[in-house]
C-alpha cells in the first residue's frame, strides 16, 4: 500500500499545469451536459484544446486526434443545442438498440484494424487501448450532441477503461477525472432518462 501511495504521489507531483486547466475544465463538461446547460461546450471547447497537445506529448496519438475531433464538436454541439425548432429547444431522445449494436460492431472492427496504421515509434500494448476508446468516445460524443440518451451508457463504459488507459501512462489527475465521469455519466443517463419521460407520455425507452 505504502508504494503504491508513493507512485501516486510521484506521478501527481509531475502532473503539468496545463493538465490541471484542462482537468478543471473538464470537469464542468459532464456535469453541465447531465444538467443540459449549454455552458458545457465552452468548457469543452477549452479542455480539448489543450489535451490535443497534452496527449501528443505522451504518445498517445488517436486521443490527441480524439480531442482534435472533440473540439470540432464542441462547436457542433453548442450551435446545436442552441437551435431551436418550432420554438421548442432540442429535447432527449432515443435510438433503437439494434441500430447501436450495429453500430458496435463496425466501430470493433475500426478500432482494431486503427493500430496497423501509426508508425512504429507509437506500437505500443496500450495501444489497441487508446484506439478503441478513442472510436467509441466518436460515436457517444456525437449521440450527445444531439441528445441521444444512450450516450450516457457508452460513456460508462468508455470512461472505465480510459481511466484505466490514463492511469498506465502517467496522467493520475486525467485518470482521477474519468472515474469522477464514470459517476456523472451515470448520474447524466438517469436525469436524462427522467426528463425525456417526462416530455410525453407513452415514449419508450429502448435501453
Amino acid at each position: 500500500m505504502g508504494e503504491l501511495y508513493a507512485v501516486l504521489l510521484e506521478q501527481f507531483q509531475q502532473q503539468s499545469m496545463l493538465e490541471v486547466v484542462a482537468v478543471m475544465f473538464s470537469l464542468l463538461y459532464p456535469w453541465l451536459a447531465a444538467r443540459q446547460n449549454i455552458l458545457c461546450w465552452p468548457a469543452a471547447l477549452i479542455s480539448t484544446t489543450l489535451y490535443v497537445y497534452i496527449f501528443w506529448e505522451v504518445s498517445l496519438p488517436f486521443n490527441s486526434v480524439l480531442n482534435l475531433y472533440y473540439l470540432m464538436m464542441a462547436i457542433y454541439g453548442w450551435l446545436k443545442w442552441q437551435k431551436k425548432d418550432q420554438d421548442k429547444a432540442l429535447e432527449v431522445s432515443v435510438k433503437p438498440l439494434f441500430v447501436h449494436l450495429w453500430i458496435v460492431s463496425l466501430l470493433v472492427m475500426v478500432g482494431v484494424a486503427l493500430p496497423h496504421l501509426v508508425t512504429l515509434s507509437w506500437q505500443g500494448a496500450d495501444l489497441y487501448l487508446d484506439a478503441l476508446v478513442t472510436v467509441f468516445s466518436v460515436y457517444a460524443t456525437y449521440l450527445m450532441a444531439n441528445k441521444v440518451l444512450e450516450n450516457w451508457l457508452f460513456w460508462i463504459v468508455i470512461n472505465s477503461f480510459a481511466a484505466y488507459l490514463y492511469f498506465i501512462n502517467g496522467l493520475l489527475l486525467t485518470g482521477v477525472m474519468f472515474i469522477w465521469y464514470f459517476g456523472l455519466a451515470i448520474y447524466g443517463y438517469l436525469k436524462w432518462r427522467k426528463d425525456y419521460l417526462a416530455d410525453s407520455v407513452g415514449k419508450e425507452v429502448y435501453l
